[in-house]
């Protein structure tokens, strides 16, 4: 289980993630490709939300299982009244490594606030 740590400030990291190309992103594979096909989210919609990140709502930090990275981000980006994408990240000066994504509904995203402020 993911220890979180905290949030951070969704500005920062849009900040952050809106200095990246197409070119800088590195997936999990082949994880990332099947969790995209298995809960039938378009690759290009992801890409697209992490450059242009002005639907992200919440970024909660957790303690990384990979020894490379001390955190990980969990970006949590509202698409719709009921559909929210998780997609944890590692990120890197030069490049963004996206680990996996969830398809989850939107009364999970309050419940994830208040997991990350305890």
């Amino acid at each position: 289980m993911e220890i979180r740590v905290k949030t951070e400030n969704k500005e920062k990291i849009k900040k952050i993630l809106s200095k990246y190309k197409k070119e800088n992103i590195e997936y999990n594979e082949p994880h990332f490709s099947l969790k995209l096909d298995r809960q039938k989210i378009d690759k290009k919609e992801v890409i697209r939300n992490i450059l242009k990140p002005n639907k992200l709502v919440l970024v909660g930090v957790s303690e990384s299982k990979n020894p490379s990275y001390k955190y990980v981000h969990d970006l949590y980006f509202k698409l719709g009244k009921k559909r929210i994408f998780k997609i944890p990240v590692s990120i890197k000066p030069k490049s963004l490594y996206l680990i996996t994504i969830f398809k989850i509904k939107s009364k999970i995203q309050n419940e994830a606030i208040k997991y990350y402020k305890k």
